[in-house]
């Protein structure tokens, strides 16, 4: 399993537009329905930081690639961060899950 995540944050008072990004790009993945992944985005307590994780299974290419939203949706993040954020690869050292 591989995990990759992106953190960032984006002035207060944008937080409704990227709330605004995040449910369109996710419209357009539910649409695209790419199997096997697991993608989560999510904002950290109240404040304007917000983390997205994409689980793919060992050696799997990014689906996300290829959906046009998903692009977009990359290329405004570093608009609201001030800065390019890269995806960083998580390491997962234990999971428990029943």
């Amino acid at each position: 399993m591989s995990v990759q995540i992106v953190r960032f944050t984006a002035p207060a008072e944008r937080v409704p537009e990227v709330e605004e990004a995040i449910r369109h790009l996710f419209a357009a993945v539910e649409e695209a329905g790419p199997a096997g992944i697991e993608y989560t985005a999510a904002r950290v307590g109240d404040g304007p930081e917000f983390l997205l994780t994409l689980r793919l299974p060992d050696g799997a290419a990014n689906p996300l690639l290829g959906i046009r939203a998903a692009g977009e949706f990359r290329s405004r993040v570093a608009d609201w961060a001030g800065a390019p954020v890269p995806p960083q690869t998580l390491h997962v050292l234990r999971r428990y899950a029943r």
